[in-house]
């Protein structure tokens, strides 16, 4: 008994109401039968006559369970569909999930190379073949620091000199295009800092990573500095002005 009264409440009502009519319909015949007939006078009749009886009366109830296997039927798509559209959905998040941690893999190999680039391009400026402020001990010693975990230790100091010298623009523009190593040095950076960012993009839905990089990152201050003196952006990152160098 408990059992039944356990099961019932998860029983489709239309189930239900199907059981229940052909109950009352098959109780109705089997009274009708027994009360009107007679199962005496029943049994007499012709083959045909019983045949015709017994069609009249289930073709109501093959009927009714025929519309109610349909719409058992379509409940059973919608659920189908509803699960298939989870799963589907679920696929996409671990899918997503899956580019996440690859992106945040490739970006540790991508900053430590952005701050190679970073590394030659100061050289090229402040180095023996540059201004010479920076001897080759130093900046081995300085390279060594940034292989050890400070991989923005150049861009910062790139960064720097930009900030010191932002009211001297032919300086600026001279460190970063002066020459063909420093323009290649320059595009190179900008060239695979834009790749990272398509890739946050394809990563994060809502842009938080790509504007982490681009606002909150020495690669991405430095990238918005080399964008702003190529004359590909207006601001100025450092002064705040909107006056591209040309």
């Amino acid at each position: 008994m408990d059992n039944e009264h356990t099961q019932n409440p998860g029983m489709d009502w239309r189930i239900l109401f199907g059981l229940t009519v052909t109950t009352l319909w098959m109780s109705t015949g089997i009274y009708y039968v027994t009360r009107v007939v007679g199962w005496t006078e029943f049994q007499a009749l012709p083959t045909a006559d019983i045949g015709s009886f017994f069609e009249g009366a289930f073709a109501p109830l093959a009927f009714l369970w025929l519309v109610i296997g349909h719409f058992m039927q379509q409940k059973e798509i919608t659920a189908n569909t509803r699960a298939t559209s989870m799963q589907e959905q679920s696929t996409r998040r671990l899918e997503l999930h899956s580019r996440r941690d690859s992106y945040f893999k490739l970006l540790g190999l991508v900053q430590e190379q952005l701050g190679s680039i970073a590394g030659f391009h100061y050289l090229s400026v402040f180095g023996p073949t540059g201004s010479g402020e920076v001897s080759l001990e130093e900046f081995g010693t300085l390279r060594s620091d940034a292989s050890t975990g400070d991989h923005s230790l150049f861009i910062r100091r790139m960064i720097s000199a930009a900030a010191t010298n932002s009211d001297n623009e032919p300086f600026v523009k001279d460190m970063l295009f002066g020459t063909e190593i420093r323009s290649r040095h320059s595009e190179n950076f900008k060239r695979t800092f834009g790749r990272l960012l398509e890739a946050a993009e394809s990563v994060d839905t809502d842009d938080m990573l790509r504007e982490a990089l681009l606002q909150g990152s020495a690669a991405g201050l430095y990238y918005r500095i080399i964008r702003h003196v190529a004359g590909e952006e207006a601001m100025n990152p450092v002064s705040g002005a909107s006056t591209a160098m040309v």
